[in-house]
Formats: structure tokens, C-alpha cells, sequence
């Protein structure tokens, strides 16, 4: 399914794809692990998931959300230290509408709303487009959990930025996306 938005000269095109062809060696680990503690439930609880047990290198570039089903609303209680470099800011006890492009809030046909209707994991590939072409992408894989064992209440987001500009910090990269859409 393809999504897109387009503000201010950058296009965000939107695409999922499943999530176990995910090709960031440590969304693959993240994955696994979800896996394993899930066993044959739909999810696993918070509880059982220690991001001590995930790639060293993902951490800095994972959030985790508490989400409200209805209405769907989520906070940030976890924001990795790569996500504030990259986005300027620290935005634990935030919400979505409160980062980098700012918009109202929750898409709801966005990675969060999917979580809570589709009750699994889904990986996003977003691809961020200018009037002289592909300027770059963000690979995100979220997972679900429930404490209650029916209800998702909370997501697992793993960021993977790609810079198709040749520059070298990514931060210059959005940057400069965040400048033409926000």
C-alpha cells in the first residue's frame, strides 16, 4: 500500500512492505527477539522485552511508544540519542505531532494506527523527494506489544536513514528535509 504527502517542495512517499525483509541487520535482531518472546501470542508484554537484549548499535536509533487505541493517541517514553541528533530534539513524553515535520498528529492510516488495526508488525520505507529527484529514505520497522493480551499498547519503532545526497552526516540531510517540509 502507498501513502504520500507532499509540503513545501519534498514529497514523502510511503510504501510498507513485510517487515521480515527488512535488510538492517539490526532490525532483523530486533525482530527475532520480538519473535521469541511473543512465542504464540499476537504479542509479547513490555514487560518481557529488555532493550538491554537488542543490538547496542539500534538502540540510539529506536523509540518505543505508549499508545491509546481510541482515540488513538501515543507518547514517546523512550527516545534513542541517534533520534535526537537526527530530529534536534529529545521528544520522550511527546507526542507525534510534536516532531520534525510537525503535522496534526496520528495519520491514521500512518505506522502507529497500523499497529493498533492490523495487530502485527509492519516495516515502512519512506522515500523523501525533491524536484531534482530521490533525496533520500527512512526504513523504519515497528513492532507491537500487549499488556493485556488483547490490546496493542505500546510499539517499538527502529530507524534506519539513508542519505542518497552523497553527504556524510545525516543530520545535514534532515536538515535540510525537515527545513522544506516543517
Amino acid at each position: 500500500m502507498n501513502g504520500s504527502g507532499e509540503t513545501n517542495g519534498v514529497e514523502i512517499l510511503s510504501r510498507y512492505i513485510d517487515p521480515e525483509k527488512t535488510p538492517i541487520d539490526y532490525q532483523v535482531e530486533i525482530l527475532r527477539y520480538w519473535n521469541e518472546k511473543r512465542g504464540e501470542r499476537f504479542a509479547p508484554r513490555w514487560d518481557e522485552f529488555s532493550l538491554y537484549e537488542l543490538p547496542p548499535r539500534a538502540i540510539p536509533l529506536i523509540n518505543v511508544t505508549d499508545i491509546v487505541p481510541k482515540p488513538l493517541k501515543s507518547t514517546y517514553r523512550f527516545w534513542g540519542s541517534g533520534l535526537t541528533e537526527v530530529f534536534g530534539g529529545d521528544y520522550t513524553g511527546k507526542g507525534p505531532q510534536d516532531v520534525p515535520p510537525k503535522t496534526r498528529g496520528i495519520n491514521m492510516k500512518g505506522g502507529c494506527a497500523r499497529l493498533v488495526r492490523d495487530r502485527v508488525p509492519n516495516f515502512e520505507i519512506k522515500d523523501f523527494e525533491t524536484e531534482k529527484g530521490l533525496f533520500g529514505r527512512a526504513l523504519i520497522l515497528r513492532v507491537i506489544f500487549s499488556d493485556d493480551g488483547e490490546t496493542v499498547n505500546k510499539g517499538l519503532n527502529s530507524y534506519f536513514f539513508e542519505s542518497l545526497t552523497g553527504r556524510s552526516k545525516l543530520t545535514d540531510f534532515y536538515e535540510t528535509v525537515f527545513s522544506k517540509v516543517g
